[in-house]
C-alpha cells in the first residue's frame, strides 16, 4: 500500500525588506538614502580627524619622552633615598642598574608594564601592571645609559580625555548636521517630486475618464520635461486609439444594423411570395419564381458589395507604379461594354505622366464604380467624362456626369454606407448603397481623398486626389 506524503504546513512569512519597501514611499526612501550617505561621510571624516589628532598628540608625547630619557632621568639624585627632586606627576621611571637592582620613581596606584618596552626602540603604548588600582594607558621608551637601563613612561590620560572630548563633539555635530540635512533634503526632495505628483494626478484623472487631460510641460533639457513629453505623446496616441476604436465599434454596429435591414427586405419578399403561393392565393408560379429570382439577385448584389467593402477596408494593397491614364482607359472599356450605347470620354490634361503608387485592380474598381454611378443614377441620357489633370504634386481625376445631380444634403451623405436618395437611388434601381463607400475606402487607402460637387439638374463631379509618384523606380511594393 503506497504511503501518502504528508504536507508540511508553510511557516507564515516574516516581514522582509520587500514589505518595508512597500511601506516607505519614494520621498522617504530618498531622505533615508541621503541620511545614510551623509552618515558614512561624517563617520569617515570624524575617523580621519580623530586619527590625525591622536597622531599629533602622540608625537608630542614621544617628544617629551625622548627629552626626558636624555635629560632629567639621568640625574642621579632622583634615585637616592629621600630625594627632594622628582619627575613630573604624569611620568613614571624605572632604572635597572648593571647589578640588576631596580629603582621605581613616581609610581602610585598604577604602575606601567615595562615588560613590553623594547630597549632603544621606538616609543610604544603599554598597559598598567595587573593588580594596579587604576587601569591607565602609558606611553613608554627605554634607553641604555652609563648607569644601566632607564625606562620612562608618560600617562596618556590627558590625551585620551582630549580624544574622547573630540569624539563627543564630533558625534554632537554629526547629529545636528544629519537632522539638518534630513529636513532640508526632505524639503528639496518634496519640491523635486512635485512634477511626479502632477503626473500622478493626471493619471488618476485619465483613469477617471478625463481623456483630454495632459501632463504639464517642463523644459526638455530636464528628465522630468522629457518624461512629460513622452507621456503626453503616449496619451495622445492612446486617446486617438480609443476614439478610433469607439468610432469603429459604432460604425460596425451601424453597419451590421444597416446590413440586417437591407437583407430583411428581400428576405421578407421571398418569404411573402412563398407563403402566398403555398396558401393558394395565387397559382401563377412563373410570377412567384420571377419575384423570388429578382429578390435573390438583389441579395446577391448586396452580399457581393459587402464582401467588396470588407476587402477594401481589410485587405493589403498590391502597390506598384500605376499609370492612372491607362487604368481610366481600361475602366472606360469595361463600362462601355456594360452600358452599350452610352457616352464615356477620357481626357488627359496632365503635362507629366500621371503615375501613382497604387493597386491597379483596386483603382480600376474605383473608376468603374464612379462611371457606373454616373450612368445609372444620372439618367438614361447622362454622359460621363473623365478628366485627368495635375495640381502641385498631386494628380486629380474628375469623373463628371451631366445627369440630374443632387442637392447639398444628399451630397453630404453620399459616401455613407447604405445611403440612398429616395428619388434616384431606390431599391428598384438595384443599388446596394455601398458602391461609393467602397470607392472612398479604396481612395483613402491610396493616401488620397475624394469629394463631390453637384447641383440639382446640372450633374455631379466626383474629384479624386492621389499623390503623384515622383520616382517610380523607388516605388513601395
Amino acid at each position: 500500500m503506497a504511503s501518502s506524503a504528508t504536507k508540511v504546513p508553510k511557516k507564515p512569512k516574516t516581514p522582509t525588506t520587500e514589505k518595508i519597501k512597500r511601506v516607505l514611499n519614494l520621498q522617504t526612501w530618498l531622505v533615508v538614502i541621503i541620511v545614510v550617505i551623509s552618515s558614512i561621510g561624517l563617520f569617515a571624516s570624524s575617523l580621519a580627524v580623530t586619527t590625525i589628532m591622536r597622531g599629533v598628540l602622540l608625537d608630542r608625547v614621544d617628544a617629551d619622552l625622548s627629552a626626558s630619557a636624555a635629560g632629567w632621568t639621568q640625574n642621579p639624585e632622583l634615585y637616592q633615598t629621600g630625594a627632594l627632586v622628582g619627575p613630573p606627576s604624569e611620568f613614571a621611571v624605572l632604572q635597572i642598574t648593571p647589578t640588576g637592582a631596580q629603582h621605581w620613581i613616581n609610581v602610585g596606584d598604577s604602575r606601567p608594564n615595562f615588560s613590553e618596552v623594547e630597549i632603544n626602540g621606538e616609543p610604544t603604548n603599554v598597559d598598567s601592571l595587573d593588580g594596579s588600582r587604576e587601569d591607565i594607558e602609558w606611553r613608554a621608551i627605554g634607553v641604555n645609559t652609563a648607569s644601566g637601563v632607564t625606562i620612562v613612561a608618560k600617562s596618556l590620560e590627558r590625551e585620551n580625555l582630549m580624544i574622547r572630548g573630540l569624539v563627543g563633539v564630533q558625534i554632537f555635530i554629526s547629529i545636528i548636521v544629519l537632522v539638518f540635512m534630513a529636513l532640508v533634503g526632505a524639503w528639496f526632495i518634496r519640491r523635486a517630486l512635485l512634477p511626479l505628483r502632477e503626473v500622478e494626478a493626471t493619471a488618476r484623472a485619465i483613469a477617471g475618464g478625463d481623456l483630454d487631460r495632459r501632463v504639464p510641460t517642463w523644459p526638455l533639457n530636464t528628465e522630468v520635461g522629457q518624461l512629460s513629453r513622452a507621456l503626453n505623446v503616449m496619451l495622445g496616441r492612446l486617446q486617438r486609439s480609443i476614439e478610433t476604436s469607439q468610432k469603429k465599434e459604432e460604425q460596425m454596429r451601424r453597419f451590421i444594423g444597416d446590413a440586417s435591414h437591407e437583407l430583411r427586405t428581400p428576405l421578407t419578399s421571398v418569404s411573402g411570395y412563398t407563403e402566398l403561393y403555398r396558401s393558394g392565393a395565387t397559382d401563377d408560379a412563373e410570377k412567384v419564381l420571377d419575384k423570388i429570382s429578382e429578390e435573390s439577385q438583389r441579395m446577391k448584389l448586396l452580399v457581393e458589395d459587402l464582401l467588396s467593402l470588407t476587402r477594401a477596408e481589410g485587405s493589403r494593397l498590391d502597390l506598384r507604379p500605376v499609370d492612372v491614364l491607362e487604368v481610366t482607359m481600361s475602366a472606360r472599356s469595361s463600362a462601355q461594354a456594360a452600358f452599350a450605347g452610352r457616352t464615356i470620354d477620357v481626357q488627359n490634361k496632365s503635362e507629366k505622366l500621371p503615375v501613382v503608387n497604387g493597386d491597379p485592380d483596386r483603382l480600376h474598381q474605383v473608376f468603374i464604380n464612379l462611371i457606373s454611378n454616373g450612368l445609372r443614377h444620372g439618367g438614361d441620357d447622362a454622359k460621363v467624362t473623365i478628366i485627368l489633370s495635375e495640381e502641385g504634386r498631386d494628380i486629380l481625376v474628375r469623373v463628371i456626369d451631366d445627369g440630374r445631380g443632387m442637392d447639398e444634403d444628399t451630397a453630404a451623405h453620399i459616401f455613407e454606407r447604405f445611403y440612398r436618395e429616395d428619388s434616384s437611388r431606390s431599391r428598384s434601381k438595384g443599388g446596394s448603397g455601398l458602391g461609393l463607400a467602397i470607392v472612398k475606402s479604396l481612395v483613402e487607402q491610396h493616401g488620397g481623398d475624394i469629394w463631390v460637387d453637384s447641383q440639382p439638374g446640372e450633374g455631379s463631379t466626383f474629384t479624386i486626389r492621389l499623390p503623384r509618384l515622383l520616382n517610380p523606380e523607388n516605388a513601395k511594393r
